[in-house]
């Protein structure tokens, strides 16, 4: 997982040599440059540029190989039924929730920022009623993709939205959760009270390259604390 902070120069070696792995700019079993290369590159005392590289041997990224350097190691991928249980749910939606709808719309800031699109840019939108097993609604889901990939119509491509998943083109999916009251309309939809706080979670799904192929945004009447997760597919 990324390091947040206010960037010092460790932690800005360790995140752009951690992207670099995840889109295989540097390969499992290529060596990765010499700490004197990444001095260079990065502006960094040598000191620096080994606090970072050991970070990355500790947590697994790399390994040292005497004579030669530091060799990237192959990343265990997460499947998708080791994502946690509500991951799995709203990124397989299409196959056990109720559709409510589906139609075009404009993508708004939340939207657009998610999949990386122009504000207003043409969407396609499905919304998920969410129940497991024959209870009670739980949330509401609602995915969006771009007119191109949904194609001519509103119905999604062979194998549903999600077929990029099954099919392993999607490489990573972003989590984010947050809170809020519930509308009017969701409180009505879910038998909820008005003023009932909801959590929120927008995923991104993206492909090797950190293009996102779609975006799920969905309200669960359950009581989230605010984070980040990125978990990797492939």
């Amino acid at each position: 997982m990324p390091i947040e902070s206010s960037t010092p120069k460790y932690a800005e070696i360790i995140n752009a040599l951690q992207r670099r792995i995840d889109r295989q700019v540097y390969r499992a079993g290529d060596l990765l440059p010499s700490e004197a290369q990444l001095t260079r590159e990065f502006g960094a005392s040598r000191s620096t540029v080994v606090r970072a590289l050991e970070y990355l041997r500790q947590h697994g990224w790399v390994e040292g190989v005497q004579g030669k350097g530091r060799i990237v190691l192959e990343r265990p991928a997460s499947r998708l039924s080791e994502l946690p249980r509500r991951v799995q749910v709203l990124l397989q939606a299409d196959r056990h929730a109720t559709l409510l709808n589906a139609r075009r719309v404009a993508a708004t800031v939340r939207i657009a920022a998610a999949l990386a699109c122009p504000v207003g840019a043409p969407l396609v939108a499905r919304r998920y009623l969410l129940s497991l097993a024959g209870a009670a609604p739980f949330g509401l889901s609602t995915v969006f993709v771009s007119v191109d990939l949904a194609g001519a119509t509103n119905e999604p491509p062979g194998g549903g939205f999600f077929v990029h998943i099954e099919r392993g083109q999607a490489h990573r999916v972003v989590e984010r959760l947050g809170a809020r009251l519930a509308s009017e309309g969701e409180a009505a939809v879910l038998g909820l009270e008005r003023r009932r706080c909801l959590a929120v979670a927008l995923l991104t799904v993206l492909d090797a390259a950190d293009r996102p192929l779609l975006a799920v945004d969905a309200v669960l009447s359950r009581d989230v604390p605010e984070l980040a997760s990125s978990f990797t597919l492939a």
